[in-house]
């Protein structure tokens, strides 16, 4: 039985000057040459990452090979050169010379000559971490020419990245551009058509939950759009929904250099002055009108009245303008609480009518007695109520109340 079990790691990164002696393939041959050579080495797994920067040890594979390590079935790795490791030299020499010799983990670099096993000498070390820094600069001057070269792209009005927005797949023809994905941009469409009717963010999720419909993550990782990771849930969450509503994405303009990485090592990003932002419109095809988009920002910004003096509003966001359609609001009065067409609140459009809150309930109820929808009088209006029994209320500009009750009302 040999004595140590390699685990052979291979990376490639779309940042590397690529030549066909650094494709996965030949790292994996050549691996396999020379464990084969190696007395008392078996090669027991490949782990490998395709696409991942070296400046970041945070990766699959290499996060798979540690966990082997951890659990006794690797103790020994091989690579074609430490820059596969990574490009880092701060964590990499950490790796090296710390980490993975507390682990009893023989390292082989087969390019650098380097073998942990009989590299004991301090002296014969030295030439690893000048080896990693060189690395290191290596990484720095790929990530500005990169850069540099995704600048000018952008700057042409070309996409530029792996990600793509929910509701959009790369075009098979120009990865530059989006096409639209018909499932995810009717879940859009919808979204943006329950807020226009005066649904909260919260009630959007719920209907998106009870529904089944998988988050944004999650759906593009399914459907293998994009580099897109596995969600820890298939849920939806407010701040998601208040994402896509903000997004102008869905208009046909696409922003870009809103945000940066705080270095070539440090991936998190931080956000540009909109100063340095690239925007181009009419990039792709849009999900969303203009006219509509437009509106769900006003709204957004509304103040949220959706409290009355005496507590919550029932009936908030339920109920609407007869002549323009938007939802009326709730707005607190010293002594009364009224319903204004949302539409004239936020900008003018809609006429300057309203209906007091207490009016509009004894209107309810009494329209909810006279059609006997309850074996006895109603005394109090609950939203559950509300929801059972009424498909719709409008209210007119001459303050009369139309409360349109379910068809199926006698068989609830």
């Amino acid at each position: 039985m040999s004595k140590y079990k390699v685990g052979g790691y291979v990376r490639l990164s779309r940042d590397d000057d690529y030549s066909e002696s650094d494709s996965i393939q030949r790292q994996m041959d050549l691996i396999k040459i020379i464990t084969n050579i190696e007395l008392d080495c078996e090669l027991k797994e490949f782990y490998v990452d395709n696409g991942y920067s070296g400046t970041s040890l945070d990766r699959p594979g290499f996060n798979r090979l540690l966990d082997d390590i951890t659990q006794g079935k690797i103790n020994m790795i091989m690579v074609k050169d430490l820059s596969r490791l990574g490009r880092n030299h701060i964590e990499v020499n950490k790796y090296i010379e710390d980490i993975f010799p507390s682990l009893n983990v023989r390292v082989f670099s087969i390019n650098d000559n380097y073998d942990s096993l009989k590299t004991k000498n301090i002296m014969e070390r030295i030439d690893v971490p000048i080896t990693n820094l060189m690395n290191d600069y290596i990484a720095y001057e790929t990530s500005k020419k990169v850069k540099n070269s995704f600048d000018i792209n952008k700057k042409k009005g070309l996409h530029v990245g792996s990600s793509v927005p929910y509701g959009y797949r790369k075009d098979p023809k120009d990865y530059h551009y989006f096409i639209i994905d018909e499932v995810a941009a009717d879940n859009v469409r919808n979204i943006f058509k329950m807020y226009l009717s005066g649904k909260s963010k919260i009630e959007i999720v719920d209907y998106l939950n009870e529904n089944n419909i998988p988050n944004p993550a999650t759906y593009k990782f399914e459907n293998n759009i994009g580099k897109s990771k596995q969600s820890n849930t298939r849920e939806w969450k407010a701040k998601m929904v208040d994402r896509i509503l903000k997004n102008e994405t869905y208009i046909g303009t696409l922003i870009q250099n809103k945000y940066r990485n705080v270095s070539y090592r440090n991936h998190n990003q931080v956000l540009n002055d909109e100063s340095e932002w690239t925007i181009t419109e009419n990039h792709h095809k849009a999900i969303i009108d203009k006219d509509t988009f437009k509106k769900v920002q006003q709204l957004l910004k509304a103040p949220k009245r959706n409290k009355t003096s005496n507590g919550e509003d029932i009936l908030s966001g339920y109920f609407k303008c007869k002549d323009c359609g938007d939802p009326m609001y709730i707005k607190k009065g010293k002594n009364k609480d009224y319903y204004y067409c949302k539409s004239y609140i936020t900008n003018g459009l809609c006429t300057n009518h309203s209906i007091e809150k207490n009016k509009l309930y004894d209107e309810i109820l009494k329209q909810m007695n006279l059609k006997r929808v309850e074996n006895k009088d109603i005394k109090k209006l609950t939203r559950n109520r509300i929801v059972k029994y009424i498909d719709n209320i409008f209210i007119h500009e001459d303050k009369s109340i139309e409360i349109n009750f379910k068809e199926d009302i006698n068989s609830i």
